[in-house]
């Protein structure tokens, strides 16, 4: 199995080792003039700065297949683990990948996700099929993404949107969870454009491009998207559960 980490000013990331452990190889993606300051294997540099989320994301897809790598685990660079909720949360590693791949790889989802650590335990089914989101670190089938991240907004989002509209959608795994911090608390990656409340922009943006089954919410300070998944999918007619 191969896996992709986007990193941007987290010259300390450590979560390649967590997948090197388990004998999954990881190839990260850097900005030109940070590519220097990081000792990571396998530095891919991504050949312009500043360019944003989607920029990186969608190197990362052509990149792929490229290289003809059709199936890819694409994690943010701040994961510290991974484990299982099996009638209580149990720290586990990486190798869930392996297990899940195992599950999928004949399944037609171009998505498939895995769940927060904070959420797994009350989740009452094992899996969802297009009705919850799939965050932070993910499993593509990039051999039937023939859709990209579109910029300026919340690019993982919109991309699942695409993703249940064009393909055979999301499969999330309820269980099966890792482990980060919060959204916009962890320096590097998108902090500075979450201090700048650009995540605010997204969210009218996303709700403006997938209305009426997306609608912008306050969520403590933050203004955020709720998306109406098993109204989106029923919409496109395509399976739930």
């Amino acid at each position: 199995m191969i896996c992709f980490i986007p990193t941007k000013s987290r010259f300390n990331t450590k979560t390649y080792s967590l997948f090197e452990k388990v004998g999954i190889k990881v190839y990260h993606f850097i900005e030109p003039s940070e590519l220097s300051q990081y000792n990571v294997p396998n530095k891919v540099s991504i050949e312009k700065d500043n360019q944003g989320v989607s920029y990186v994301r969608n190197f990362m897809l052509d990149f792929a297949k490229q290289k003809k790598i059709d199936w890819v685990i694409i994690c943010d660079d701040d994961v510290t683990g991974f484990g299982i909720y099996n009638g209580k949360t149990i720290k586990t590693d990486a190798g869930i990948w392996k297990e899940i791949y195992e599950k999928v790889k004949n399944l037609p989802f171009e998505v498939v996700g895995i769940n927060y650590t904070q959420h797994a335990w009350h989740e009452k089914t094992k899996y969802s099929i297009n009705k919850k989101l799939a965050e932070v670190c993910v499993l593509l089938n990039t051999s039937k993404i023939h859709w990209s991240y579109k910029p300026n907004t919340k690019e993982d989002r919109d991309f699942q949107l695409q993703t249940i509209k064009n393909g055979s959608g999301v499969l999330r795994f309820n269980h099966y969870w890792f482990q980060c911090p919060n959204v916009g608390s962890n320096s590097g990656g998108l902090y500075e454009l979450y201090k700048a409340k650009k995540d605010t922009e997204w969210a009218k943006k996303l709700s403006q491009d997938w209305h009426p089954f997306v609608k912008v919410v306050k969520k403590n300070d933050r203004i955020d998207a709720k998306i109406d998944l098993k109204s989106f999918s029923i919409f496109y007619k395509k399976q739930i559960k």
